[in-house]
């Protein structure tokens, strides 16, 4: 858990200042976040549930909806992304995020933040899929920069059959395996 402090200074580097709209996602994101998760934008906007908070983080996309009885949160990870759309509007713009199990669509009138996580969220799916990297091997790295037990362990187990003329064994993703497709359309205004 990370407390409402830490988020706060992490939304005032990224620039994002909700003060009214938006507190109670704020809150329901200190439960969210794991500690050394780092959020890289935020935008407020409406997804097909009503009022939501978009959060890119560098682990994940969060959609969290907070209202009095009812909380709603969907965890996209990068690995997961197969696509990406961005829809910029006269008074709006519109993320749509595909993944193989479903699907988001977000709007927000902050055109410009929503830019930012598109572009963040384009970045890191493209990081992942050069680099061959999952989730998992992310979250075993730690803030020093030093690969965590788990990697360690995979090297292992790749270097000794290639030491014995073996083939290695690389588990993939399926999902990583297809290209990341992204489009921007810029409609009329008249629309």
């Amino acid at each position: 858990m990370v407390s409402m402090r830490q988020i706060e200074e992490q939304l005032k580097h990224v620039g994002c200042n909700f003060k009214v709209w938006g507190r109670a996602e704020i809150r329901e994101l200190s439960n969210v976040l794991m500690p050394e998760e780092k959020i890289a934008q935020a935008v407020n906007g409406t997804y097909e549930g009503g009022f939501a908070m978009l959060c890119v983080t560098n682990y994940r996309v969060l959609l969290i909806d907070r209202k009095p009885m009812l909380l709603t949160i969907e965890d996209i990870r990068y690995d997961m992304i197969a696509e990406v759309d961005f829809h910029n509007r006269l008074m709006g713009a519109t993320i749509r995020v595909f993944t193989p199990m479903r699907n988001l669509v977000f709007s927000s009138w902050s055109m410009q933040r929503l830019r930012k996580c598109v572009n963040y969220i384009q970045q890191r799916v493209m990081e992942l899929r050069q680099h061959g990297l999952t989730a998992q091997q992310l979250m075993g790295q730690t803030v020093g920069g030093a690969i965590g037990p788990r990697f360690d362990l995979q090297q292992q187990a790749q270097q000794q059959p290639a030491a014995q003329g073996r083939v290695p064994y690389t588990p993939m993703n399926p999902y990583t395996k297809g290209p990341m497709l992204t489009r921007r359309r810029r409609f009329p205004s008249f629309y």
